[in-house]
């Protein structure tokens, strides 16, 4: 197969693929995250953003301290995939895992310095982010465009 046939291909399926709004949505994503990866490389982090949530979470928890369970039960993830992030994080120095003092099956997630630093320097680039995106949208744009959002959502969490 020569590189116009693959080409061909490629431009076929992407026309396709283009059609669906859940395609687009994954895709759009997709760049985000691996453009914020890129800019978190650079700064010499070593947090993947997959791993924010869990860190905001932390860091603005009414709980004074939040479980492993608490973090996946809102983050609707599963226990094993949650407590893999928080064993980088904690490698990483961004979280400390006690055991629970009254419940020894249950570890507490706290944030570190590190972490609160960490989580000020992401929101940070995730807003030039946002503004990049925006300023190329007129404000009724952005606006339609997260109030969609939103609203795909709420249907899908039925």
């Amino acid at each position: 197969m020569d590189n116009n046939e693959v080409i061909s291909i490629k431009e076929k399926i992407w026309n396709r693929l283009g059609m669906f709004l859940t395609f687009n949505i994954n895709h759009v994503s997709h760049l985000f995250v691996r453009k914020v990866n890129r800019e978190l490389a650079k700064s010499g982090s070593s947090l993947q953003i997959e791993q924010f949530p869990i860190l905001f979470l932390v860091s603005h928890s009414t709980e004074e301290s939040l479980s492993q369970q608490d973090i996946a039960n809102f983050l609707q993830k599963d226990k094993s995939g949650i407590q893999r992030s928080l064993r980088t994080l904690e490698r990483d120095g961004y979280i400390r895992i006690t055991p629970d003092s009254q419940d020894r099956r249950k570890n507490i997630i706290q944030l570190t310095p590190a972490g609160k630093l960490t989580i000020d320097k992401i929101s940070e680039m995730a807003s030039k982010l946002n503004d990049e995106i925006v300023e190329h949208l007129t404000p009724e744009e952005a606006s339609m465009l997260l109030a969609t959002l939103k609203k795909i959502a709420a249907r899908i969490d039925n």
